[in-house]
């Protein structure tokens, strides 16, 4: 029986809240086998360095290269953690029963659980990184076809949950298009932040590693495939806040869209809707319903990183040079949050491809606001002849004396002799027009394509 306690781990829940190649990259076998490694590279450094005799990293990589990472060796290393109630030492004492003579004597020679652990974290979130990029590039892509399909595509335009002017669906979705983009670019920019490796000792001072300290640093983030740090970061936490926070963008962009198709699904607005997958099952109560599952689950998923960055912001305030309350809590929220938003980008490539876009009740909907849409349009062109604010009042008395009466707008501008009195029928006509009502969209739509199409080389 597997014991699983996390949702993302849960056999029957566990692809729900993470996707494999995430999942894989924080698994616990892969962990602990990423923080022996780092400690293989540090044993060799330091021999070469003439810290620890030779013999101890030969051990220490012959244990690293013939480790096995299973139930048994696992469950040798929780009991070490049990007796010891320290992060490491169980792991450490494990590892010396299997690195010969004397290579357990020098496992973590004068570096500390933060360096092991630290430099294993970044090391992992840097595949991830990469990962999330291409993610990112795949929606882009398909934020491009969609609006590009949809550029002309005229739907209701709404602020406060009411309609206000007339938009196109390829407006809206070049929007998303845009915000992404700023977030693929600050994806990249803290690469270089992140890319940064942790090697200091005890309070950071690099005093156990002798007089070639700064040196033996340097080829150590060499061979782990980091940069060395300007200074040693135990108690400066703001690579991995930022981190986390550029990550609750992301995700919040992919529940904007998600409320957004959440709310269009409606069926009494019925503009945009998921795919519908064969057999899936939207109550077990009411069988008529399909509910938008997959826009509803990515503001779940958002919550919970949105969460974790609020906590990550909480360890920016470190105590003297070390303090557990705040990075040992990155252990728990850096893997939940990261599997959450590789969940969710998954997710969000998939709703994306089977979106359905219903432009014959876009239409419907426009038509159902008896003209009202137009509003504004009138009361501009009224503004030409006598004055915006005089136009403004005279626009709202007639809107609101014509809803209450069930009239359409068109009908009750003709009717209004203040109105005729400046606008011939002819004119009046002419401002109802879908064709000039959606403004700018379909030229900003065109402008963000082409600037995302550009910037793609």
């Amino acid at each position: 029986m597997i014991d699983s306690v996390h949702l993302s781990d849960s056999t029957i829940y566990g692809a729900a809240w993470a996707e494999p190649h995430t999942r894989s990259l924080f698994a616990e076998q892969n962990r602990v086998k990423g923080w022996v490694e780092v400690m293989n590279v540090l044993a060799s450094v330091q021999a070469e360095f003439g810290l620890i005799p030779m013999q101890a990293a030969s051990e220490i990589n012959v244990c690293y290269e013939n480790l096995v990472v299973d139930t048994a060796f696992l469950q040798e290393v929780a009991a070490g953690f049990a007796k010891t109630n320290h992060s490491l030492m169980g792991l450490i004492n494990a590892l010396k029963q299997r690195c010969g003579t004397v290579g357990g004597e020098w496992l973590c020679y004068g570096a500390t659980v933060q360096d092991i652990t630290d430099t294993h974290t970044t090391r992992t979130l840097l595949k991830v990184h990469q990962h999330f990029l291409a993610e990112l590039i795949e929606l882009e892509l398909m934020l491009i076809s969609l609006a590009r399909s949809h550029q002309h595509t005229l739907m209701c335009g709404r602020t406060h949950g009411q309609i206000g002017l007339p938009i196109t669906f390829g407006f809206k979705v070049a929007g998303w298009l845009d915000e992404f983009y700023r977030h693929k670019q600050r994806l990249m920019e803290l690469k270089n932040r992140l890319s940064v490796g942790q090697l200091g000792g005890g309070v950071g001072s690099l005093s156990s590693l002798g007089i070639d300290a700064l040196a033996l640093q340097k080829v150590f983030m060499q061979r782990v495939g980091l940069n060395a740090p300007a200074i040693s970061w135990t108690s400066s936490r703001d690579r991995y806040a930022e981190w986390l926070n550029v990550l609750a963008m992301i995700t919040a962009t992919g529940d904007r869209i998600g409320q957004e198709i959440v709310n269009l699904q409606r069926p009494e607005i019925g503009e945009l809707s998921e795919g519908f997958i064969d057999g899936a099952v939207g109550s077990i109560t009411m069988p008529q319903k399909r509910n938008p599952e997959i826009s509803e689950h990515l503001g779940t998923l958002s919550r919970i990183v949105r969460h974790h960055a609020a906590h990550s912001a909480e360890n920016l305030v470190h105590s003297h040079e070390r303090d557990g309350r705040s990075w040992k809590g990155e252990w728990v929220i850096i893997p939940d949050a990261t599997l959450a938003a590789g969940k969710s980008l998954s997710l969000l490539k998939l709703l994306l491809a089977d979106l359905q876009i219903n432009k014959a009740r876009m239409q419907a909907n426009i038509q159902a606001t008896n003209g009202f849409i137009h509003a504004e349009a009138v009361m501009l062109n009224l503004a030409k002849i006598v004055g915006k604010q005089t136009a403004h009042t005279l626009v709202y008395d007639i809107a609101m004396q014509a809803q209450t009466s069930g009239l359409h707008f068109k009908q009750a501008l003709l009717q209004n002799a203040d109105v005729s009195a400046v606008l011939s029928p002819e004119a009046i006509e002419a401002l109802f027009d879908l064709g000039q009502s959606a403004g700018a969209c379909a030229q900003m739509v065109e402008q963000v394509i082409t600037q995302r199409e550009a910037t793609r080389g």
